[in-house]
């Protein structure tokens, strides 16, 4: 799963996103940004999500395989 939505117990209740990457990277977003991806972060089809740097690699060997 690429994003988990929770809303973290407290009285100032905010919505809280955590993006993770195959990799590793991990990433939250909290108030009204939860719903956006992170600067740079890709969503895959199937729901999962790629950290900036991932993303970059991908993007890199799409353009060398199009070559």
């Amino acid at each position: 799963m690429g994003v988990a939505f929770s809303s973290p117990d407290s009285p100032y209740t905010r919505l809280c996103a955590v993006y993770t990457c195959r990799c590793g990277a991990a990433l939250s977003e909290v108030g009204r940004h939860a719903g956006d991806l992170p600067p740079g972060w890709e969503r895959l089809e199937d729901g999962r999500c790629l950290c900036a740097h991932c993303a970059e690699r991908r993007r890199d060997a799409i353009a060398a395989a199009a070559s």
